[in-house]
């Protein structure tokens, strides 16, 4: 029959194996051939082409097979049963992915704004504001913070503060890292993220849980400024609400925070006129 093909078929057309097209079926649901009264697969033209973009799209744009069911099932609730799903799911397939691309393209022009704006600034203190005005503005965070590493003291030290509509240097004294929670004190050597999508539920130091309480925070999430293994600080975002920033928050504050490790350092050791060991903006 044309345009009906079975399994080992589509496996050539396709260059993938048969298990592979079985499991895109059975686990993920991005697939589903007709059968013969005796169980034998047969797929469809549009069958194949959704193989074949679903093949791009992991292969060569990086997309999650479970983001791509996602979008698949999203369109398969809203398309008529006359009519031919699996290529009407195609179409909506294509637009959104394609979406996806315009939005991510958009979102890494902000960032790379804001590393710009960084780079240029005049002062230690500009480069700080215009990071954390930066990270909150992209983010949608209630509250976004910056702090530098104190190595004499094993501290850290606020400099900059966002929350609400208001942003400014910090009065806050330093805050001595073996105070910390021990999961964060571990991320914070290993120079990697931390985060807690419930504030409230930690049994935190006096002093941590009087600043969380009075910035409304609930749910936080910091990143490591460094150069090389040298840390330099840590650039922080939080929300009111419990259940985390958000993936794609996370993801904007590990890029600025990539960018803005070696600006701040160099900020910090040749504009101010402390010693190293004890920034201060």
């Amino acid at each position: 029959m044309r345009g009906v093909y079975k399994i080992g078929a589509v496996s050539q057309k396709t260059g993938l194996s048969a298990s592979t097209l079985r499991l895109w079926e059975d686990q993920y649901g991005l697939l589903a051939p007709l059968r013969t009264k005796g169980g034998t697969r047969l797929y469809s033209e549009s069958d194949v082409e959704r193989v074949l973009y679903v093949r791009d799209l992991v292969r060569e744009r990086g997309f999650a097979l479970d983001a791509i069911a996602d979008i698949i099932d999203e369109a398969s609730s809203s398309v008529p049963s006359a009519l031919d799903r699996v290529a009407v799911e195609n179409i909506y397939l294509r637009e959104a992915t394609n979406h996806s691309e315009i939005e991510e393209a958009r979102r890494m022009a902000r960032v790379q704004a804001t590393v710009r704006s960084l780079v240029r600034a005049e002062s230690a203190q500009q480069a700080a504001m215009t990071l954390v005005a930066g990270v909150k503005a992209l983010t949608g965070a209630h509250l976004a913070g910056l702090g530098l590493y104190g190595r004499k003291s094993h501290s850290l030290v606020p400099v900059i503060s966002a929350n609400g509509d208001a942003i400014g240097k910090s009065s806050q004294a330093p805050l001595a890292i073996c105070d910390w929670p021990r999961d964060w004190q571990e991320a914070f050597d290993a120079r990697e993220p931390y985060a807690d999508p419930d504030l409230l539920r930690l049994e935190l130091p006096a002093e941590v849980s009087s600043r969380v309480g009075r910035a409304r925070a609930r749910s936080f999430h910091a990143e490591p400024l460094t150069i090389g293994s040298e840390m330099v600080g840590i650039l922080t975002i939080a929300t009111s609400r419990p259940g985390g920033v958000g993936g794609e928050a996370e993801r904007v504050c590990a890029e600025l925070a990539v960018a803005a490790g070696p600006a701040i350092h160099y900020f910090a050791q040749h504009l101010d006129p402390r010693p190293a060991s004890e920034p201060r903006l």
